[in-house]
């Protein structure tokens, strides 16, 4: 049986690295030095996949255990800001994480402005916030974007090939129309788009739209690599399931 919070599988460097034992660099040379068993076998091979809670890993002889690893994931709602510490006193992620009691040193795989609202992965596993996050990986990120009129095709092929904004060029990974969509009580005129990113710039979707006079009334994130929003209300927090993290895992171990 596996360890709670740990995913059924991964490979051995990562292992390792997650365990604190060093970036995935250092402990990719210890493998090859011929430091590491598993289940009391040498093993020199990078690719080795291990079970965490059933295969023991040594490192120079001593156990190496890995810490308890939490992955959930969360509905931002409109209003909140995605931080962990206002000193505004906003409504906070800060506020969300208390009422479901999620521990300290959990936090978001990024960041949605105020206004935007969706999915948030929470986790204390910094090795996968890392990538996550960072765009070097190009993990992408799905979202719905409610505009203020019907954009002709034009603009969204403009959009795909890129717009530049105030300091940077931004360029979508897709740009498409939604269909039809259930009513928005407040903006029942809007039309849909599902634009994917693999940046995070602060406002980037706002921003790429602005530059094309478009205002947008609602963006919603529904994914962040192979984790979707699925049900999860505003405001709701859940833990990954198991199927979950190890997507997760999957995933990351593709942008090694």
């Amino acid at each position: 049986m596996k360890a709670p919070g740990h995913p059924e599988s991964m490979r051995l460097n990562r292992y390792l690295a997650r365990a604190g034992k060093g970036s995935r660099r250092d402990v990719e040379q210890y493998i090859i030095a011929g430091r590491v068993t598993i289940n009391g076998k040498l093993c020199r091979e990078l690719a080795t996949t291990v079970h965490p809670g059933k295969d023991t890993v040594t490192l120079d002889g001593e156990v190496v255990l890995l810490p308890n690893l939490l992955y959930f994931k969360a509905y931002k709602p409109r209003g909140m800001v995605t931080t962990l510490d206002d000193p505004q006193g906003r409504e906070s992620l800060e506020k969300l994480l208390g009422e479901n009691s999620i521990p300290a040193g959990v936090v978001p795989a990024g960041r949605l402005d105020k206004e935007s609202e969706g999915l948030l992965i929470l986790t204390n596993d910094g090795d996968l916030l890392q990538r996550l996050v960072h765009p070097s990986y190009e993990v992408e990120k799905t979202y719905r974007v409610l505009l203020d009129r019907r954009p002709p095709e034009a603009d969204l092929e403009r959009l795909r090939e890129g717009v530049q904004c105030e300091g940077y060029f931004a360029r979508p990974v897709r740009v498409a129309r939604m269909g039809p969509q259930p009513a928005d009580g407040e903006n029942p005129e809007g039309y849909w788009l599902e634009i994917v990113m693999v940046e995070g710039r602060k406002r980037e979707i706002r921003e790429m739209l602005a530059t094309l006079r478009y205002s947008v009334l609602r963006l919603v994130r529904i994914s962040h690599g192979p984790i979707r929003v699925g049900d999860l209300r505003p405001g709701e927090v859940r833990p990954l399931s198991d199927a979950e993290r190890q997507a997760l895992l999957d995933n990351e171990a593709q942008s090694v």
